[in-house]
């Protein structure tokens, strides 16, 4: 490319905003810029064309295009240029005319080094009198171009977010320190490409919303204040339109996580928890209907009555009583029915009663081996219909996007209750995760996030219960500015890194969810839970010991 001195700057304005508005969706940085500059006669032209396009690449380049996606070759500049090392861009080569001793002109062809803490010029070779490079060594003309970001410090903006990131309680060297993954994500990254990495918080503790613009961590974004977000964000279209997303790291699910109800209200119940309470009292109707049917019948049958009297001694009212209750506790009957109705009736009811001692024993085995947990809804239908619980979202998260723009009635409840529950209070995102943290823990708030962000509170909430919703996926990656040529650097090496399998090795040995429990401690049944058992023991040796004392008075009585 070929521009007049005059005009430079001009030229360089319009081709930089034609090439961002071409390459929205294309690959940028692929799209190399080569510069051939003419300085015959230009006073401090390497000084004029560095600071013009450091200017219009931080205005328009988002500090990344020209500085590491361009080539300059500056043909005939006066010397001495050796003190201009600070130049912005990272592929400099220039001609340099020098006079020798001899009296004449050599053209010295000279390039700008990158090292770790500095840059110097290096002479690799000279031109001859047919315009090629006599090199003096094998190098490259622009050998920079293969250190990737040359040493670069970007800002990347971070928050804490486990377990993906957590913030450390030291700091180095006065700057903040985090853990987790994205450090381990990062640091493979620095090497990779050649850079190094600052750390900076957002102002407002959020991580961001929009309201006209956008504020706390994308804010930073958005405004180019930071190169990139170091915590990934779900895509969704609004952000989409306004930041460019590299290959994606993470597929999360919408989750719902809840505090576990308790059960030791109805815990003394246990043994009569193994039926409704209709099944007991239609059960203890169908005994009495029995033995009232059953006495009925015998004082009808006359004739059977008076042939089982001169047998033997007909038995009492009490004992066929006694008869019917014994069934179901497995105990059998000095006096059988001798009448035909009466064994038809009893035989019947002893098959009623085996089945249902049969069902209640499975269902008081299965009680006692697994506890039965209270679980107040089982799908996102069932929490927008439970007055019971309140919902929580987070702010500036996908969840919150999707629920707000949904035309689903659902949605819209879910939305209502989520406004409802939220408090105005709330300043940062730092008090809006432990404010979130304190009612889960409190017991009857549901919270909808991401897998990920559900294992980052999972350690501070006992019992936590999680629900997986119907949502669909949920795509988590870096945030950066619209259009920016990191984005699709970074773009490669992140996929490489998901390939390789390295991102869930990471995340494996960051996790912060408990390990699971025992099956033998998921069957523990506690002494509370047994209280029923206890009750009903304590009371049949009471009354025992009543029935004891009873008949001795009794039998005192009548040998007076």
């Amino acid at each position: 490319m070929f521009f007049e001195m005059h005009v430079f700057e001009q030229s360089l304005t319009g081709l930089i905003q034609k090439t961002m508005k071409k390459n929205q969706k294309n690959h940028i940085y692929r799209k190399l810029f080569n510069f051939v500059v003419f300085c015959d006669g230009v006073d401090n032209c390497l000084t004029r064309i560095t600071n013009i396009s450091s200017r219009k690449d931080k205005e328009y380049g988002k500090r990344a295009l020209l500085r590491h996606f361009s080539k300059w070759l500056l043909l005939n500049v006066e010397p001495p240029v050796l003190s201009e090392v600070h130049a912005y861009m990272d592929n400099i080569a220039m001609a340099v005319k020098e006079p020798n001793t001899s009296g004449h002109t050599t053209v010295k062809v000279i390039t700008l080094l990158w090292e770790p803490n500095s840059r110097k010029w290096s002479q690799i070779g000279h031109l001859m009198n047919n315009g090629d490079i006599c090199p003096s060594f094998n190098a490259s003309l622009f050998p920079n171009s293969a250190f990737k970001l040359n040493g670069r410090k970007l800002k990347v903006g971070i928050l804490e977010w486990g377990p993906f990131c957590t913030k450390s309680t030291w700091r180095k060297n006065g700057s903040i320190t985090y853990n987790g993954v994205c450090k381990d994500l990062f640091d493979s990254l620095a090497e990779c490409l050649n850079f190094t990495y600052e750390l900076m918080e957002p102002p407002d503790q959020s991580w961001g919303e929009f309201s006209g613009t956008w504020t706390g961590l994308l804010g930073m974004v958005a405004r180019n204040d930071i190169d990139l977000a170091g915590v990934p964000y779900g895509i969704t279209l609004k952000r989409s339109e306004s930041f460019t997303f590299p290959h994606i790291m993470y597929q999360s699910e919408c989750e719902v996580a809840h505090k576990k109800l308790s059960n030791v209200d109805n815990s003394w119940m246990l043994l009569l928890s193994c039926f409704k309470m209709e099944v007991y009292v239609c059960g203890f109707l169908t005994m009495a209907w029995c033995i009232g049917l059953y006495i009925v019948m015998k004082r009808l049958s006359v004739v059977e009555f008076v042939k089982a009297r001169e047998m033997s001694t007909c038995p009492a009212t009490s004992e066929d009583f006694m008869t019917a209750v014994g069934v179901p506790l497995h105990q059998g009957s000095l006096h059988p029915p001798q009448h035909t109705p009466g064994r038809f009736l009893y035989a019947s009811w002893w098959l009623f009663c085996i089945i249902i001692v049969a069902v209640y024993k499975g269902n008081l085995v299965a009680i006692l081996s697994v506890v039965e947990e209270n679980i107040p809804f089982n799908t996102i239908d069932e929490l927008a219909e439970n007055d019971d619980f309140k919902i929580l979202i987070s702010k500036g998260s996908f969840q919150e996007d999707m629920y707000m723009h949904s035309n689903d009635s659902v949605s819209k409840k879910i939305w209502r209750k989520v406004l409802e529950s939220r408090s105005a209070k709330i300043l940062n995102s730092l008090d809006e995760d432990q404010h979130y943290k304190m009612l889960l823990q409190s017991g009857y708030y549901a919270y909808i996030a991401s897998s990920n962000t559900i294992d980052g509170i999972e350690k501070s909430v006992d019992n936590l219960r999680r629900m997986k919703c119907s949502a669909g996926p949920n795509y988590l990656s870096l945030p950066f500015p619209a259009n920016s040529p990191l984005a699709e650097l970074f773009s490669d090496k992140i996929r490489l890194l998901y390939e390789k399998g390295l991102l869930e090795e990471w995340a494996r040995k960051w996790s912060l969810r408990k390990p699971d429990e025992s099956v033998h401690a998921k069957m523990k049944v506690r002494i509370s839970d047994m209280l029923s058992a206890l009750i009903m023991c304590a009371t049949g040796i009471t009354v025992a010991f009543i029935t004891l004392g009873m008949e001795r008075l009794l039998t005192s009585s009548m040998k007076k």
